[in-house]
């Protein structure tokens, strides 16, 4: 069985005027309704909307969760066979807090979701598809990268590392040997959203932003460049201080809190893991500060583990049915929906 993912930007608006044909497939023209309110989500929000944005860590009691939850299972309409196995995860800090809703939640079991096909084809109308989750499991999203990574790496299970997630809203860490996770040195803390607030605070003092929110932000912050009010602004020396600093005042001192000298003696790589570890100047801060210790390495497909990592765990709690399993990660940057399907030799 192959292993499928999906994205889509995790923001959504409420919809106005017309949206149809503006989109070239469902994944980039999800319109979905909520409590009698149609929504653009993902891709065609950001296109179509005006400020399109979401709460940073919903709660699964928020309409946010549930809208982005909801365009996750449109997408994987017709990849799965019913009832299916679902698993989705919390960063630590909002892991208790949150889990018992998310339970909740789910369930409900039958979950019926109204969307509008006309966005990406003409002859498209409002649909609504019946999803029946049979089975569901919520676990730690640090968790669900670490499976993700074992399975998409092939580590060897004797293997000690340390692997660090760079989320938008949350960094997690841990440190992992052949007995499994090692809890002490698991944390969560301010993800890429700390640098943003900074980058905003910074900009504001020079430009006229336009009213442009945090996600629009963060998206000018990865290119490297913002145009506002007619003018380009590169923003790329000035990422490397503003990430730099962020290392050196949020990062590095979780290392030095979590883990001992003698978890680095036995860890073999640092693997970075989530969106934020395709910013080389992370990886960079992270080489100079354990050169000649310990090897850091860009997971694979980092943005994706969580995601195939859930995926793995439904697959194990459904009793060993590929075709029923789902992950989701409803992730602050980007929702990541993973699923088997038969490779092309069968």
């Amino acid at each position: 069985m192959k292993t499928t993912t999906l994205s889509f930007p995790s923001v959504f608006e409420t919809a106005f005027g017309n949206s149809e044909n503006s989109a070239k497939d469902l994944l980039n023209g999800l319109k979905i309704k909520n409590n009698d309110n149609w929504f653009l989500v993902g891709n065609l929000a950001k296109k179509g909307g005006i400020n399109a944005g979401r709460i940073t860590n919903a709660s699964p009691l928020e309409e946010d969760f549930e809208i982005l939850f909801k365009a996750a299972l449109v997408n994987a309409e017709d990849k799965l066979t019913q009832p299916i196995t679902v698993t989705m995860g919390f960063p630590f800090s909002t892991y208790n807090a949150y889990k018992g809703a998310a339970e909740q939640y789910l369930r409900k079991r039958h979950f019926l979701v109204e969307y509008d096909s006309q966005t990406f084809n003409l002859k498209g109308s409002v649909r609504k598809a019946m999803f029946d989750i049979d089975n569901f499991e919520i676990i730690p999203e640090i968790v669900g990268s670490i499976i993700g990574l074992k399975k998409v790496a092939n580590l060897p299970p004797s293997k000690n590392f340390i692997a660090i997630s760079f989320g938008y809203g949350t960094v997690e860490g841990a440190m992992v040997t052949e007995d499994g996770l090692v809890h002490r040195t698991s944390f969560s803390s301010h993800g890429i959203k700390y640098v943003i607030a900074n980058l905003i605070r910074e900009l504001n003092q020079k430009h006229y932003l336009e009213m442009k929110n945090e996600y629009q932000l963060d998206e000018a912050f990865i290119k490297g460049s913002i145009f506002t009010n007619r003018k380009r602004i590169d923003l790329r020396e000035f990422r490397k201080e503003l990430l730099t600093q962020y290392y050196r005042e949020v990062v590095s001192p979780l290392f030095r809190n979590y883990f001992t000298d003698q978890d680095l003696e036995i860890c073999e790589t640092i693997y970075l893991l989530g969106g934020g570890a395709h910013y080389p100047e992370l990886t960079e801060a992270l080489s100079d500060e354990f050169s000649g210790l310990i090897p850091v390495e860009i997971a694979p497909e980092p943005e994706k583990l969580a995601s195939i990592g859930y995926l793995h765990n439904s697959l194990r709690i459904s009793g060993n049915y590929p075709k029923r399993a789902l992950g989701i990660d409803l992730g602050n940057a980007s929702s990541v929906i993973s699923y088997f399907e038969e490779s092309i030799n069968g």
